[in-house]
């Protein structure tokens, strides 16, 4: 079973606050000009939503983030960015939408994050400006139901393209077309409406709002190994209980999890929201050279992802 490298709990880490004022006023000024509320929980406190929930799948359930070359898909105002940042990463971040990535780098720097985090607006999200390899993780957080249909594909293989051997490829938050309510817009059924009735339903030209089919981000992805299965879901469960999950509902994710891992499944590509970490296959001889290390008895930061680390850069 593949290793990832665990650092310290994300319950040690400190929350980021708010330390640029200034930033702080040209973020809510800008935000009350585009028609957002500033103290709404998905603009100005989206970076609190996101560390008490999302940290607890992206530092310490799988890997560790300090020191990680991290690129976020689909930053929006940078919410995640921030987290990724107080968890110790170097984050790249991109969006296609311009306003978003402007206001998120008031957001960024309210934090006093932008010493560690760079947002782009990129108008083609098939080519990204950074060489093959360049990043030890990859997160979508919220991301890929917005990607139109027929370009995930094309998508999926430059992020693959962008990820290390060994690295890995976090999809978290992910609407999920399995369930008969979307979980974004919370409307009944659309997600089983084909792809020519979802555009003619739409307005703007673009199509009435779907989740994604777990097997449209398997399926470019063959040969990643799922992290949630291959460590029988502790992970998983791990970072839903740091999300506050009761125990009830842990309870029921343990037993669904068993029931479908032996078809290949976990629990976290069938839920509402989709969460899932993928790993890519490391480096052609990078499973003897870490026989190897485990032979001579390293401790520490082991496993595949830390002592591949130096072969991907």
């Amino acid at each position: 079973m593949p290793t990832i490298a665990k650092q310290a709990s994300p319950s040690a880490r400190a929350r980021p606050g708010i330390v640029c004022w200034r930033a702080d006023r040209r973020f809510a000024e800008m935000a009350r000009s585009m028609g957002l509320d500033p103290l709404d929980r998905w603009v100005g406190g989206y970076a609190d939503h996101e560390w008490d929930h999302g940290r607890w799948f992206l530092d310490g359930a799988f890997m560790g983030m300090s020191g990680r070359r991290v690129l976020e898909f689909g930053c929006n105002l940078g919410a995640t960015a921030v987290v990724l940042a107080a968890l110790g990463a170097e984050v790249e971040g991109v969006d296609v939408d311009e306003k978003a990535v402007r206001l998120g780098r008031l957001n960024v720097a309210r934090y006093g994050c932008d010493g560690r985090v760079r947002l782009h607006h990129v108008a083609d999200t098939t080519a990204l400006p950074w060489p093959d390899g360049h990043f030890d993780a990859v997160v979508c957080n919220s991301v890929l139901e917005y990607v139109r249909r027929p370009i995930r594909p094309r998508l999926l293989r430059e992020l693959d393209r962008l990820l290390r051997p060994g690295g890995a490829l976090f999809v978290i938050g992910t609407s999920n077309r399995l369930w008969p309510r979307e979980v974004h817009t919370r409307r009944l059924l659309v997600n089983y409406l084909p792809d020519r009735l979802a555009a003619a339903l739409g307005g703007g030209g673009k199509p009435i709002q779907r989740g994604v089919w777990p097997f449209e981000i398997l399926r470019p992805l063959r040969g990643y190994t799922n992290l949630c299965r291959a460590d029988r879901g502790r992970g998983y469960c791990a970072a839903k209980a740091g999300a506050g999950a009761g125990r009830a509902k842990l309870l029921l994710l343990k037993a669904a999890d068993r029931a479908v891992r032996p078809l290949g499944m976990t629990v976290g590509l069938l839920t509402p929201s989709i969460s899932v970490v993928l790993q890519k296959p490391p480096a052609p001889g990078h499973a003897g050279r870490e026989s190897a290390r485990k032979r001579q008895g390293r401790s520490g930061g082991s496993g595949s992802f830390a002592a591949g680390e130096a072969d991907g850069r």
